[in-house]
């Protein structure tokens, strides 16, 4: 099950972009490196902004409207739950063994 939720950031993040926002877990700071984000990434493919906090949150790209403007989705598990990157679905925090990665690893291409 997943659940869509607001999260905020402190103020110090707010539109610095990606560099300056390591560890924010406000999304909206991140809307400035939407494209550097979403290169090479599926539209169905989630990714954690951080790996502070509860791993529950995850963003992935979105083209939206008739234009398909990039922008980023924000989906967060509901509580007692972490986002699986591998699985890339919430499940028990117990058996997520991957909160301490952005995102799940790449396949080499042939």
């Amino acid at each position: 099950v997943l659940a869509f939720s607001s999260v905020e950031a402190d103020a110090q993040f707010r539109g610095k972009g990606l560099s300056a926002n390591y560890g924010s877990t406000d999304f909206n700071d991140f809307q400035d490196e939407v494209v550097t984000l979403c290169e090479d990434r599926t539209p169905n493919e989630y990714f954690r902004l951080t790996i502070e906090g509860d791993c529950r949150s995850v963003v992935r790209c979105d083209k939206a409207g008739i234009a398909g403007t990039i922008r980023l989705a924000k989906v967060k598990c509901p509580s007692g739950l972490a986002f699986d990157l591998e699985r890339q679905t919430c499940d028990w925090k117990a058996s997520v063994n991957n909160c301490d990665r952005l995102s799940k690893p790449r396949l080499a291409k042939p």
